[in-house]
């Protein structure tokens, strides 16, 4: 190990940082990357999961391979990646914090290590599930409605990959779920919808769209359709979401800022792969464009 110790002197002040820089090569290379989550915490009602974007930057041109690695407070959880390495000194991976109806409630951190190994250089940054008990009265509908119900904000930046939250209970026949939505940015391409329990990796079946020409598009059938509500950077928009499963229907509703609650789709159809599905296994939400951007859930609540 190689201790760096550098004095700056500024406005005649001594400042002296200090990094511990770790080499097997001796190639005194000072090319690092640095490592974010987001969201960097969430609610997770147990026997639910949860996903949080990890993404990995370079510095100094950085290049090299980064092998992802997660640990946690408690035994109780189970913490895997979509992908464990990211190569080309950039790039991102799903960090997937599954639970059991069994796990405790409380704040659990998870604390995710990137590891340059042929550098030997680590950074590392954590995160929080915080777990709630699960309802155990009633059947499907009822649990998910107490379960449900909890106060959070869930914020996706743009990515390649869905931000997914898994529901406690499945909903079956039909719901109705509220929410806020928040964008940062009046001209996105970000989709929110759900997702169908399948063996494999559920893709997010979106059915609202805040579109680059800045207004809310909505789905009907396996095509989006433009609605006359507008949306605006950092306003939060009020949703909500009726759905009927074995109609294979849905009805959407919005209250803009300072406006009551206006249609967006009435009886519209789900997309092709809602249908024939009598549960669903989560919600979700994807921001495609622009870089920077992020869109802002919160406090979704499902009965």
């Amino acid at each position: 190990m190689l201790l760096v110790s550098v004095l700056i002197v500024v406005n005649g002040c001594v400042i002296s940082p200090r990094r511990t820089v770790g080499s097997t090569t001796g190639s005194g290379s000072n090319s690092e990357f640095s490592v974010t989550a987001n969201p960097t915490s969430q609610t997770i009602v147990a026997g639910a999961s949860g996903t949080y974007t990890i993404s990995v930057s370079p510095l100094n041109g950085f290049t090299g391979t980064v092998s992802l690695n997660a640990t946690s407070s408690s035994s109780n959880i189970v913490a895997s990646f979509d992908n464990a390495t990211i190569s080309g000194g950039s790039g991102s991976a799903v960090l997937t914090v599954s639970t059991t109806g069994a796990t405790t409630a409380g704040n659990i951190s998870v604390t995710v290590t990137a590891s340059d190994t042929s550098n030997n250089i680590s950074q590392s940054v954590a995160v929080t599930a915080t777990i709630q008990s699960a309802a155990t009265t009633g059947g499907a509908v009822i649990s998910a409605e107490s379960a449900l119900s909890q106060t959070g904000c869930v914020n996706s930046p743009a990515s390649l990959t869905a931000q997914r939250i898994s529901f406690p209970v499945s909903p079956a026949s039909g719901f109705t779920a509220t929410f806020s939505a928040t964008p940062s940015s009046s001209a996105m391409d970000a989709a929110l919808g759900f997702f169908v329990l399948t063996s494999q990796q559920p893709a997010l079946s979106s059915l609202i769209n805040f579109s680059p020409a800045g207004v809310i598009q909505v789905r009907n059938g396996d095509s989006f359709t433009a609605s006359a509500i507008p949306y605006a950077a950092g306003e939060t928009l009020q949703f909500r979401l009726v759905e009927n499963l074995p109609a294979t229907t849905y009805s959407l509703f919005v209250t803009p800022p300072g406006a009551v609650e206006a249609p967006l789709a009435t009886d519209f159809q789900v997309p092709s792969d809602q249908r024939g599905a009598t549960t669903l296994g989560g919600w979700g939400q994807l921001v495609n464009a622009p870089n920077g951007a992020t869109l802002s859930v919160c406090n979704f609540s499902l009965r």
